[in-house]
Order: C-alpha cells, then sequence, then structure tokens
C-alpha cells in the first residue's frame, strides 16, 4: 500500500528536485541550497510531527544565512553544525521565513498529503511555490552580511 510518506518522497524525487535543479539549487531529499560564495541560501522541507501513513502535512522553511557570520559563531564556540539548517532559527543575523509569509496573505502554510494525493498535482503545486516565492526571497537575501 503507497502511504503518505511514498507520495511526498515520490514527488520530491521525480519532480521537485529535477525542477529545483533547473532554477539552480542542489541538494536532494529534504534540503536544497542555492549555491553562493557569502550566504547559505536554503530551502528545507519540514513535516509536522502528526503524520500517520494514511496523511502528513509539510511546509518549507527558507532561510539565508552569512557565511561569514555562521563562521565567526562556530570560532567563538556556538554549537552549530558545519552548516545550517533551514529548520532552525538562529539569530536576528540570519534570515529566515516560512513560505507560507512569502505568499500572497502572508499566512503559514502547510500541504495536506494523503496515500491518494496525485505525486505529480504536489510536486507542481511546491514547485510552483518555491519558484513564485522562495526564490524571489531568496535571491533578494543574496550577500547577506549578518
Amino acid at each position: 500500500m503507497t502511504t503518505a510518506q511514498d507520495v511526498l518522497s515520490t514527488a520530491i524525487r521525480t519532480n521537485i528536485s529535477p525542477e529545483l535543479r533547473k532554477h539552480g539549487f542542489v541538494g536532494s531529499g529534504q534540503v536544497f541550497e542555492l549555491p553562493d560564495d557569502e550566504t547559505w541560501l536554503l530551502l528545507g522541507f519540514q513535516k509536522s510531527s502528526g503524520a500517520t501513513a494514511m496523511q502528513l502535512r509539510f511546509t518549507i522553511n527558507v532561510a539565508a544565512v552569512p557565511k561569514g557570520k555562521w563562521q565567526e559563531m562556530l570560532d567563538a564556540g556556538a554549537k552549530y553544525p558545519a552548516r545550517p539548517s533551514p529548520n532552525k532559527v538562529y539569530g536576528k543575523w540570519a534570515w529566515w521565513s516560512r513560505i507560507g509569509a512569502l505568499m500572497p496573505g502572508g499566512q503559514d502554510f502547510w500541504w495536506n498529503v494523503t496515500h491518494e494525493t496525485s505525486p505529480d498535482d504536489l510536486a507542481g503545486k511546491v514547485v510552483s511555490a518555491c519558484t513564485d516565492y522562495a526564490l524571489p526571497a531568496l535571491s533578494e537575501r543574496r550577500r547577506l552580511k549578518g
């Protein structure tokens, strides 16, 4: 039996990842990066905690983190990983948003996925949101200094 997680995984693997790569992103699975010399430009898929085999909800977090400031924080002893996660908020010096805040209406937005959801339909909606709202927001935040 197909699960909601199967649907999401298929949508990401077969449609979302290739489409994001066409727009310059690298990565796979749950985290994608738009390469930049000075700023981590990141998309991260976040599933809700109440996921079941039959249904799940997810959103996309969008982050821009100055690499110089990140390194400063690491050098100062911050217990951060080697690279930031788009699914965490680090401080005022790092920009972070949920994709819904970037969309018309500015409301938090979560996609609902069931075991019957079409991976192609889901992927089309996610890619549109990423290219119409997340990509421009990240592009505006290139070269953040922190």
